[in-house]
């Protein structure tokens, strides 16, 4: 087991650390204060699922599968949503993964969308989609269930960060898809909290890596609406080891969520000192990843982002309700769904 380094972040009663760097008069901080957090905007926002786009949708789908979740629904995408949400020429299909104990079915779920564009050769230190984040009861039967379903995966990071123990271990799954594996003693929301049998929670978090870590994680906290959980910086050789890097790269990143805390959480991740290219999810290419977010009044969260630097396309009536493509300042590809009143 490797011990982190000393970390100027502290840990707060819900499992996650709150990066007090810098901040004037640390003696007078108290767990319950909102750090760093600025209200949010009206029209919550908060993180649903996330898309995987699939070659072979049939062989993605039985990986998940593998992990714990369960087929909801199947549909089929128009021509004209396929071309807007995911830059596809074509229609398509999707099948719909979620914990169906899950308080909100669906939620914390992950939606495999078939597309013909080929899986993308990202490089080691990519910019976009990055990886989805699962809670682990059992880290060495996580590896284990990943190799059964085909992945090839990393060794397992065991040390501890401040004041947690952690072990960890990533999974690269059908079109290069990245899974990681989380186990930790102090735990933000999940299933296992009341089905503490299972193997793996819901989708944990969804991860995008960026490179202006400070302008993006305000473009998130402070003009889309999360909540700022946590920030700190990982210099630990170990995570560089279990990521499958090709050399030890330190990071930053910080843990964004929406009301409660409530699964799945959004992560963003800026390497220190390793350049790499920015791998958009939209066009869909075999193994990108986009968050999928909830929000009351698409229209003028839109409006309000947009304003805030990002790209958004046009809102189109799909399946599951009104739904709009963006991108933000720092790259990162998602969709946006306007939340059933």
């Amino acid at each position: 087991m490797v011990t982190a380094p000393k970390i100027e972040a502290v840990w707060n009663p819900d499992g996650a650390f709150l990066d007090v760097m810098n901040l004037p008069h640390r003696e007078e901080i108290r767990m319950s204060d909102p750090i760093g957090t600025p209200a949010a905007p009206e029209g919550v926002l908060a993180l649903d699922h996330v898309v995987v786009g699939a070659s072979d949708p049939e062989v993605t789908v039985a990986f998940f599968v593998a992990l714990g979740l369960e087929v909801l629904e199947r549909r089929t995408i128009d021509a004209a949503e396929a071309a807007e949400l995911y830059a596809l020429d074509t229609a398509t299909a999707e099948v719909v993964l979620g914990v169906k104990s899950a308080d909100a079915a669906g939620a914390g779920g992950v939606r495999v969308v078939t597309t013909p564009l080929a899986q993308v050769d990202r490089g080691d230190f990519f910019r976009g989609g990055h990886a989805i984040d699962f809670y682990t009861t059992d880290i060495t039967e996580s590896v284990a269930v990943s190799k059964r379903a085909g992945a090839v995966v990393g060794p397992i990071a065991d040390y501890t960060f401040g004041p947690v123990h952690l072990t960890q271990a990533q999974a690269v799954g059908p079109d290069g898809v990245d899974v990681v594996f989380v186990g930790i003693d102090h735990r933000l929301p999940s299933v296992l909290d009341t089905e503490p049998t299972r193997l793996h929670s819901e989708v944990h978090s969804v991860v995008a890596s960026i490179d202006d870590f400070d302008a993006e994680t305000t473009f998130w906290t402070e003009v889309a609406g999360l909540e700022l959980k946590s920030r700190f910086p990982i210099d630990v050789p170990a995570v560089s080891e279990f990521m499958m890097l090709p050399r030890h790269a330190p990071v930053k990143m910080s843990v964004m969520t929406g009301p409660q805390a409530a699964p799945p959480r959004f992560e963003l991740l800026a390497y220190d000192d390793a350049d790499g290219r920015l791998t958009p999810s939209r066009p869909l290419t075999a193994g990108a990843i986009a968050p999928v977010f909830l929000v009351d009044g698409l229209d003028a969260f839109v409006a309000r982002v947009s304003a805030g630097g990002a790209s958004a396309g046009t809102v189109v009536a799909a399946a599951e309700g009104r739904t709009c493509w963006l991108r933000s300042p720092g790259g990162v590809d998602v969709l946006v769904r306007e939340r059933h009143s």
